[in-house]
């Protein structure tokens, strides 16, 4: 049996104990209230009810092994089921009390993708979470609370369920069996590193390139001595493959109509740049028509207090493409503005040719 460790109450089952907590005591963990694990002597403290849950099913996992025994026990030899014994029944079957250490690891080493569109949808909810610009902390928090609900509706169903049935029904084993066989679409999706291990899987990702432009010296701190000595630094910035992000972007087939649609101007009327004659007497553009046309601009932003006295030490310059082929109005959205570089004020050390150099070469 599990315990509370604020009312010193037991329950068989961790969804139980938590859901106790939830409701008996309003306790929401956070920096300054912890959750306390005092099974058996054991004082682990959590800050999020998923990771004190997955504790419990790993660590604990034989305390609620017996506390399942003694419930099945007492359910058998009773033939009248009574509230308290169906309220037993429910823990008895919860999936999340047989889940053992080896069950939780495998979640996390499963590299297969499942067909269930309900983790698909729940993907794409977290991959808009994280497209939206918030940070990975509450992305997590947030994936952790959503978690925790399904987790909380899928308990209150199985006990309605089966509450509704008398225990010698047949038809219970197969209730069971399905509530057993019910996947939380959160639990493999919880962590940052579960998120990304999915999304390159499930959709790709284009990794950026860490290019070095030269070696400076700075002080470094010496942990042993204490003494501040001079060590070589590399100067990098960050490239994204334009070549790698549009083989991306064509996997789409509605992005594909885009690029082959022809481009029409009206005479004696400028609109985009095709309607000027340039682009008319370009000798690539006269004898392909549809070839693509990148435009490339440049723009800085500052990560830290842009007002400050410190304004302009964390200056990030970054390098953005459109793809010009498409109708202005696609590519005045957000999503169609593609990073290509990233790096600091190196810029006025090396210049603009060597951080151009990977773009031109390699594209």
């Amino acid at each position: 049996m599990l315990t509370c460790f604020m009312c010193q109450k037991y329950y068989p089952s961790s969804q139980q104990l938590i859901s106790h907590l939830r409701v008996e005591h309003g306790y929401y963990p956070e920096p300054k209230f912890k959750l306390f694990c005092s099974q058996q002597g054991c004082r682990h403290q959590f800050l999020t009810y998923t990771g004190f849950r997955k504790h419990l099913n790993s660590v604990h996992s034989n305390v609620q092994q017996i506390a399942q025994t003694s419930t099945v026990a007492c359910s058998s030899s009773e033939p009248v089921a009574t509230s308290s014994q169906a309220h037993a029944l429910e823990d008895t079957f919860n999936p999340q009390n047989q889940c053992s250490s080896s069950s939780v690891y495998s979640e996390s080493n499963d590299s297969g993708l499942t067909k269930d569109p309900t983790k698909e949808m729940c993907a794409s909810i977290m991959a808009k979470l994280q497209g939206s610009g918030i940070s990975n902390s509450l992305v997590s928090s947030i994936v952790g609370d959503l978690e925790e609900l399904t987790s909380e509706i899928r308990s209150q169903a199985k006990h309605t369920a089966i509450s509704a049935l008398p225990i010698t029904d047949p038809n219970l084993s197969v209730i069971n069996e399905y509530f057993v066989d019910y996947e939380n679409p959160f639990t493999n999706l919880n962590t940052e590193w579960k998120q990304n291990k999915y999304f390159h899987q499930k959709w790709g990702v284009v990794e950026p390139v860490e290019i070095t432009l030269g070696v400076r010296y700075d002080n470094r701190r010496n942990h042993k001595s204490g003494t501040y000595d001079q060590v070589p630094v590399k100067d990098t910035f960050i490239y994204v493959p334009i070549l790698e992000t549009l083989k991306f972007m064509c996997r789409n087939p509605d992005i594909c109509v885009l690029l082959k649609k022809e481009c029409r101007s009206e005479p004696d009327t400028y609109t985009d740049f095709f309607d000027g004659s340039y682009f008319k007497t370009h000798p690539l553009f006269t004898a392909n028509r549809h070839a693509l046309q990148i435009q490339l601009y440049y723009d800085d932003f500052e990560t830290a207090n842009p007002l400050g006295s410190k304004r302009g030490i964390h200056k990030i310059v970054s390098l953005y493409f459109v793809v010009r082929n498409f109708p202005p109005k696609f590519n005045s959205v957000l999503m169609n503005i593609h990073l290509v570089t990233l790096f600091t004020q190196d810029l006025h050390k090396y210049g603009f040719d060597v951080i151009l150099e990977p773009l031109i070469n390699y594209f």
